[in-house]
C-alpha cells in the first residue's frame, strides 16, 4: 500500500483523463466515524455537501455501498442523485436502476431464525446488538459486557464452525456478519453498477474486511483507497484516518474540474 497523498499527482491525472468516473464509498468508518451503535452513526453536513456536489459533477456517479440494509443507507445519506447499495451489495438502487440478489432473498428465513436465536440469548442488557437486515444479519459486540463475554464467544464459535451450504460468517470491526454463501458482495456490486454505467474508471474507498472485495475487484485497473493502513490489504493506497475522506472527496472534485 502507498500513501494516497504522496501519490496524489498521478491519481489526479487519471481522474481528470477519465471520460466517466464511478466513486464508491463505504459508510461506517469511511463516510461516517464509527459509533457505539449503528443507530448513532451520522453523516456530517460537510460530507453530505461534498457528496452532493460530486454526484452533480459531469461524468461522475457516486455509489454508497454499505453492509447496512438499503433503506437504512438511503436514510442516512439523504441524497437522491446517487446510487446506494445495502447488505454488502445484495441490493442496489439509484437513478434508473434497481437490483436485488435473488439467491439472498431465498435465505432470508434462515437469517431471521439465527438472528432471533441470538437476540433471545443476548438481549440488549448484555451489550450485544443483533441486526436482522433481511438478507444478512450483523452481530455487534463493541459494547459487550464482561460478564457475558465467555457465553457470547462460545456461542459464536459454535455458530461459525457449523457447516452450512447456505450461510457463512465473516468478521469485521467488533462485528460478526451472517451472509448468504453465494450472494453478491461489494466487489460484485461495483462491477455490476460499472457495467450498467458503461465501465467508467472506478474509485473505491473503505475501511473494513468486506471492503477488500471491492479493492480486489479494482486491482486490475481501478483506484482503491483504504482508510487506515493495514498489512495485506488489496487496496492500492491508504489514508491516515476517516477524517481524511472529506479531503479526498474534495480532491476528486478538484481533479474533475481540471479536465
Amino acid at each position: 500500500m502507498r500513501s494516497f497523498w504522496k501519490n496524489s499527482a498521478a491519481v489526479s491525472a487519471r481522474l481528470a483523463a477519465a471520460p466517466q468516473l464511478l466513486v464508491t464509498l463505504d459508510f461506517d468508518g469511511t463516510l461516517a466515524a464509527l459509533a457505539e451503535t449503528p443507530r448513532r452513526a451520522r453523516l456530517k453536513p460537510a460530507f453530505r455537501t461534498a457528496l452532493r456536489v460530486l454526484a452533480a459533477a459531469p461524468g461522475v456517479s457516486v455509489f454508497i455501498l454499505s453492509g447496512r440494509a438499503l433503506k437504512d443507507v438511503r436514510g442516512l445519506v439523504g441524497l437522491r442523485n446517487l446510487y446506494c447499495g445495502g447488505n454488502h451489495g445484495m441490493e442496489i438502487q439509484g437513478p434508473g436502476f434497481a437490483w436485488r440478489d435473488p439467491g439472498a432473498a431465498k435465505a432470508r428465513n434462515l437469517v431471521a431464525g439465527i438472528a432471533a436465536d441470538l437476540q433471545e440469548r443476548f438481549p440488549t442488557g448484555t451489550g450485544v446488538l443483533v441486526e436482522n437486515k433481511i438478507f444478512s444479519a450483523s452481530v455487534h459486540y463493541r459494547n459487550l459486557k464482561p460478564a457475558y463475554e465467555r457465553g457470547f464467544f462460545s456461542r459464536m464459535k459454535v455458530l461459525r464452525s457449523a457447516q452450512s451450504g447456505t450461510l457463512h460468517w465473516r468478521g469485521g470491526h467488533k462485528v460478526f456478519e451472517l451472509l448468504p454463501r453465494d450472494a453478491a458482495h461489494k466487489g460484485d456490486a461495483v462491477r455490476r453498477l460499472a457495467a450498467r454505467l458503461g465501465r467508467p474508471l472506478c474509485v473505491a474507498v473503505g475501511d473494513d474486511l468486506t471492503d477488500e472485495d471491492m479493492f480486489g475487484a479494482l486491482a486490475a485497473g481501478g483506484i482503491s483507497v483504504r482508510v487506515g493502513r493495514k498489512a495485506g490489504s488489496k487496496a492500492g493506497y491508504f489514508l491516515a484516518d476517516q477524517a481524511e475522506v472529506l479531503r479526498l472527496l474534495r480532491f476528486i472534485l478538484s481533479a474533475r474540474k481540471n479536465k
